[in-house]
């Protein structure tokens, strides 16, 4: 056998070490072939590995890992019985663990018994607009006014006030804050009626006011009516409560009530109110407004356009910021014109008297031209020759 294919064994650990090799595999000992293999041309003798001490570092190294994994094994126990027993603890001083939470109370609706029971009269203030449920009838079916949906159905008026009670701007809707429904949930759809008085909405200036009735046509067993109110679908519902249909007072074929005489106080604060918003509406330069609110007899005096130059000219020339408005109306509310005296007080102190007419139309109290103002606005003039008389 050549010298270089001659076993080697390590003379730490007996192993046989593999040829060209310089270290033991095993023990790593260093390991030099030519002093193990004995002098050249000996005949070499079978060498076995030592007995002793390598069989021995062999038991201790098993044995030292054994130790090791067995150590290893009990700290990891010794770690998990004091995680466990702190959950345990943890557990037991905490209590039980707390229950989902339930809905947060500004979320939940509230029950039947908790809803403000409002009726006929009551006001409500929300997102800067008070709100007055004033009234509520049944007008009557004429050639001019039939349900759509049904023959049979009624058409009931809600008859409502609203007022800016805020500094700044605010809009009105009847169509997209106001629903009228029943017992059974079921929501009328809205209509429109020649004896109605009409509702003016849209924007409303800070102290200013909007009456008139919303209409709605409703199946003549309807039980439990309500009429819910939220401002464009921010906050919380209000809800009129107005009970059966069958019970509404109705309206005859004439246009009046069947229900007792109004109050005479009642109807000349009505008057006031409405001779107060339309100088208001003059002072916001809503002449749309104040169009819609002329009686007929004056309004067939001007067109839309020539109110509206006519108009502007004198707010533009007067220039005038209105601070507050007095309204005074003499005679009864039953004469056919009612005389109203208008005091106005501008931020600069100028003072203006008027002395002007209302009357009732349609239940709605319409400003009246005297001869007077008749002969200052100049119906039918042209604007130029207007202009040009103010002038002179």
């Amino acid at each position: 056998m050549a010298e270089r294919d001659r076993p080697v064994y390590c003379t730490r650990c007996g192993s046989i070490v593999r040829p060209g090799d310089n270290f033991c595999g095993v023990c790593g000992t260093g390991v030099s072939p030519a002093r193990d293999a004995g002098p050249p041309g000996e005949i070499p003798t079978l060498a076995y590995p030592p007995s002793g001490g390598g069989t021995n570092r062999t038991l201790a190294l098993v044995a030292g890992l054994g130790v090791a994994l067995l150590l290893f094994l009990g700290v990891g126990t010794v770690v998990a019985l004091t995680l466990l027993g702190g959950d345990s603890e943890t557990s037991e001083t905490a209590g039980p663990a707390p229950s989902a939470p339930q809905e947060a109370e500004h979320t939940r609706e509230p029950r039947p018994d908790e809803v403000e029971r409002l009726g006929v009269g009551d006001s409500v203030e929300a997102e800067g607009v008070r709100a007055t449920l004033n009234g509520v009838r049944v007008l009557p079916t004429t050639d001019f006014d039939v349900p759509i949906e049904s023959p049979d159905n009624l058409l009931v008026a809600t008859d409502l006030t609203f007022e800016n009670v805020s500094n700044r701007q605010v809009s009105v809707s009847s169509l997209l804050e106001f629903v009228l429904k029943n017992e059974e949930g079921y929501s009328a759809s809205q209509s429109v009626h020649s004896q109605q008085r009409r509702l003016v909405e849209g924007e409303l200036e800070p102290g200013q006011r909007a009456s008139g009735e919303i209409v709605y046509e409703v199946p003549p067993e309807s039980r439990g009516l309500q009429l819910d109110y939220r401002p464009f679908l921010r906050g919380g519902t209000r809800t009129w409560f107005i009970g059966d249909v069958d019970a509404l007072p109705r309206a005859s074929d004439t246009g009046t009530d069947d229900v007792p005489e109004e109050d005479p106080a009642a109807s000349e604060a009505a008057i006031a109110e409405a001779a107060e918003d339309y100088y208001v509406a003059v002072d916001q330069e809503n002449w749309t407004y104040t169009y819609e609110n002329l009686d007929s007899r004056t309004r067939t005096l001007f067109t839309e356009d020539e109110w509206y130059l006519k108009n502007q000219y004198f707010a533009d020339t007067e220039g005038l910021e209105l601070a507050t408005v007095d309204v005074v109306a003499s005679g009864a509310p039953s004469d056919e014109e009612v005389a109203v005296t208008v005091y106005r007080t501008f931020k600069d102190g100028t003072t203006i008297t008027r002395e002007t007419l209302f009357v009732e139309e349609e239940g709605l109290w319409k400003h009246r031209f005297t001869q007077e103002e008749i002969d200052i606005f100049m119906p039918g003039v042209p604007y130029e020759e207007f202009v040009a008389a103010q002038q002179a």
